[in-house]
């Protein structure tokens, strides 16, 4: 299966001189682990938790610091057409939990670490016993 098929399109972006605070409120207000950040139609990082964590452990003012100053700005990206198995590995590789999906250089989606193993546990466990099956799944949608 291609990454397209797994992706989620409903992005919750940012601009690079929004703050780090109203970036993680719209995290939050969406439930979501990650903001793109777009440069109008360009990619031009991404803002997730981790640099939250980061953030606050330095003890930055999260409502003065833009987000062009603590986005990651050298990002890993996939195409809508490569295989969730590459998906995959690029993430372990890396380390990442969120990879925007671009094709022909514009943004048209995300997939994360989550929508990738549960893929791929609902493929290893298409054949396995139920209780395995929705032990899995109760894994995969705790937050």
């Amino acid at each position: 299966m291609q990454i397209g098929g797994l992706m989620r399109v409903k992005l919750v972006t940012a601009s690079p001189d929004e703050t780090a605070g109203a970036a993680i409120r719209k995290m939050l207000d969406s439930g979501v682990g990650s903001v793109v950040v777009c440069d109008g139609p360009a990619l031009a990082g991404i803002f997730t938790e981790r640099d939250v964590l980061r953030l606050a452990g330095e003890g930055a003012d999260f409502d003065a610091t833009p987000l062009s100053e603590v986005m990651t700005s050298s990002l890993a990206t996939i195409s809508a057409d490569d295989g969730i198995l590459e998906a995959a590995e690029l993430m372990k590789e890396r380390r990442l939990r969120h990879l925007p999906v671009v094709q022909d250089g514009n943004l048209v989606g995300i997939v994360s670490i989550r929508d990738v193993l549960a893929f791929l546990a609902e493929r290893l466990w298409q054949e396995s016993e139920e209780s395995v099956h929705d032990t899995t799944r109760a894994l995969l949608e705790r937050r």
